[in-house]
C-alpha cells in the first residue's frame, strides 16, 4: 500500500499505455502473402490502407474457404480492432490460437486486447510473448502498468526497467514507474522519472507536484519549494501545493509562514478536511491545542460527518485535560466511521483506505481453505471482509468474525486480530467482547493505540469510566511520541496524470 503524508491522500490511478506495437509488424513480418494468389494478400493491403470495413470483408470471404486459416483469423481481430469493436478482435485472436497456439501476432494482438478490455488474462498471454522474445519492451511495458494496478512494485519496477525508452514518451507510465520507486524507497530514481515526467508536460500541476514532493522526501526542500513556485504564485490556489509547501516550511523551521499559508486554504477550501487535520497537527506539535481546538471547530461546521476531525480534536482535548469531552469526541469519530484507522487518524494521516478487489478476496479464502489451521491468513481474511463494510448480520459479516475469533484462537499473540475483533465488537455493540479484546492486545503489547482508543471508547459505555482519563493521557503521549519517530519519514500521495488508450493501426 503508498502510504503519505498526513496533508495528503492517496488516490487510485488508473495510467494508461499507448502503444502500437502488432499491426505493423505482423502485416510486414509475419502475416505476409506466401504467394500473390495467397488469400492474406489484398486483406494485407486493405489493412495498410487502415480501409478496415474491406479488411473484415475480405477475411470473412477467406474464412469461408479456409476456416482453418489463423493468418486470417489474426488479420480480422486486427481489422475489428481498428473499427474499436474490441469483443470481437479478441475473439478473432482467440479463433487464432486454437488453430496456432504459439503464433506471435495473434497473441500480441489478444493480449493488447485484453489489456485494453481491463482483464488479467492479459499476464499469461504476456508471458507467453516473453517466452519467445524475453526482451520485447512492449510486453514489459504492459506487465509494469498490470503489476502496479496489483500494487507489485518490485514486479512493476523489473518490468518499468526492461522496457526501457518504449516508455519515455508517456507520462502516466512513468508516473507509475515513479511511485513505485519511491514506494520501495528508490528516492533518488524516483526523483530521475518524475523529471522526465515533468518535462512531457512542465504545465501539468500533478506532474510538478509529483516532482517537488519526491524532491523533499529526498530531503531537497529547497528544491521542491522552487519546483511548487509556479503553482504557489498562481492566482488560484492549488491546495494540494499549498499544503505541501506548509509541510516543507514547517520542517525548515518557519511556522508562521506555514501557518498562514494553511489559514489561506483554507479560506479558499474551507471543505478540506486535509487541511484542518494539518494545522491541527502543526498545532498539536507546538503545544498550542485551543488553537486547534479552534480551527477544528471551524471545519466541523463545514464538515459535519467527518470522524477525523472528531478524533484529532478529541487528541488535542486530552492535552488541555478535558477528559470527558475528549471521550465524547472519540465515541462520535466511531459511530460516524467504526473502521476508522485510528493509527492513521492519530498522527493526522489522511489516507483514503484501499478496498481489496474481489480476486484478492477469494486468494485469502482458498488460503484459508489450503491452511486453516494458519492464524495470520484467518486474520488476512477477516480484515478483506472487514473492507467489504457488510452489514451486521451478512454472511460476509458472519464470515468475518469466525476468521477474527479463529485467528486469536490460532494464535493468541497476534495483536493486530485482537484489534480487528475488538472494532467488530465494538460495531456490534457487544462492550464486554470489545474490552476483553483489547485488553488482550495491551497484554502483548502495552503500547497498542488501536487498542487503548477502542479500550477508552468501550469504557465509556460502562461503569469503569474511571480509566478513561489515564488512558487518555497514554494515548497521547504515544501520540507524541510517534509522530517524534516519523517526523522525517515522508511518504507519498501522488497525484493522478490521467490519459486514454489509443491503438494505432498499420
Amino acid at each position: 500500500m503508498f502510504s503519505l503524508s498526513f496533508s495528503m491522500r492517496q488516490k487510485n490511478r488508473h495510467l494508461i499505455l499507448f502503444v502500437c506495437f502488432w499491426i505493423a509488424s505482423a502485416v510486414d513480418y509475419r502475416v505476409q502473402a506466401q504467394s500473390p494468389q495467397d488469400a492474406v494478400a489484398p486483406i494485407i493491403a486493405a489493412m495498410r490502407s487502415q480501409d478496415y470495413p474491406r479488411a473484415l470483408s475480405l477475411t470473412r470471404s477467406a474464412l469461408a474457404k479456409r476456416p482453418g486459416d489463423y493468418r486470417v483469423w489474426t488479420l480480422q481481430g486486427m481489422a475489428f480492432s481498428g473499427m474499436g469493436r474490441l469483443p470481437r478482435a479478441l475473439t478473432a485472436y482467440q479463433q487464432a490460437l486454437k488453430f496456432a497456439p504459439n503464433y506471435l501476432p495473434a497473441l500480441e494482438g489478444a493480449a493488447q486486447t485484453e489489456f485494453h478490455l481491463d482483464s488479467n488474462a492479459a499476464v499469461p498471454l504476456l508471458l507467453k510473448i516473453l517466452g519467445q522474445q524475453p526482451n520485447d519492451a512492449t510486453s514489459h511495458a504492459l506487465l509494469g502498468v498490470l503489476e502496479f494496478k496489483k500494487k507489485d512494485c518490485t514486479a512493476a519496477v523489473d518490468h518499468f526497467q526492461k522496457a526501457g525508452g518504449i516508455i519515455d514518451g508517456q507520462a502516466g507510465v512513468l508516473n507509475e514507474f515513479g511511485v513505485c520507486l519511491a514506494n520501495l524507497n528508490r528516492i533518488d530514481e524516483a526523483v530521475a522519472i518524475f523529471k522526465k515526467v515533468l518535462a512531457l508536460d512542465s504545465t501539468k500541476r500533478e506532474a510538478r507536484y509529483n516532482l517537488a514532493l519526491a524532491q523533499w522526501n529526498a530531503h531537497d526542500a529547497d528544491t521542491a519549494l522552487a519546483t511548487l513556485k509556479p503553482l504557489t504564485d498562481a492566482t488560484s490556489i492549488d491546495p494540494d501545493a499549498s499544503l505541501l509547501v506548509a509541510d516543507i516550511l514547517e520542517s525548515k523551521g518557519d511556522t508562521a509562514h506555514s501557518i498562514e499559508l494553511l489559514r489561506s486554504t483554507i479560506l479558499a477550501d474551507p471543505k478540506n478536511a486535509g487541511a484542518y487535520l494539518q494545522f491541527a497537527a502543526l498545532t498539536f506539535d507546538h503545544a498550542s491545542p485551543q488553537v486547534g481546538i479552534d480551527i477544528l471547530n471551524a471545519g466541523l461546521s463545514q464538515l459535519p460527518k467527518e470522524p477525523r476531525l472528531y478524533f484529532v480534536r478529541g487528541v488535542l482535548l486530552t492535552q488541555l485535560g478535558e477528559f470527558t469531552r475528549a471521550a465524547g469526541d472519540f465515541e462520535m469519530a466511531n459511530k460516524i466511521d467504526p473502521h476508522l484507522q485510528f493509527l492513521g487518524v492519530a498522527e493526522g494521516l489522511v489516507e483514503s483506505q484501499q478496498h481489496l478487489s474481489a480476486e484478492a478476496l477469494a486468494k485469502f479464502r482458498a488460503a484459508v481453505k489450503a491452511h486453516p489451521e494458519e492464524a495470520y491468513s484467518q486474520y488476512l481474511l477477516a480484515e478483506a471482509l472487514m473492507e467489504e463494510e457488510k452489514p451486521e448480520g451478512s454472511p460476509e459479516y458472519k464470515e468475518e468474525v469466525v476468521a477474527a475469533t479463529r485467528a486469536v484462537q490460532l494464535d493468541p499473540s497476534l495483536v493486530a486480530a485482537h484489534d480487528l475483533l475488538s472494532a467488530v465488537y465494538i460495531e456490534s455493540g457487544n462492550v464486554e467482547g470489545a474490552i476483553q479484546q483489547s485488553r488482550a492486545a495491551l497484554s502483548f503489547d502495552q503500547d497498542d493505540q488501536q487498542a487503548i482508543y477502542h479500550l477508552i471508547v468501550a469504557l465509556r459505555k460502562t461503569k469503569e469510566k474511571d480509566q478513561i482519563p489515564s488512558l487518555l493521557k497514554r494515548l497521547v503521549e504515544l501520540r507524541a511520541n510517534e509522530k517524534t519517530k516519523q517526523s522525517a519519514d515522508k511518504k507519498y500521495r501522488l497525484s493522478e496524470i490521467p490519459s486514454s488508450i489509443s491503438t494505432s493501426g498499420p
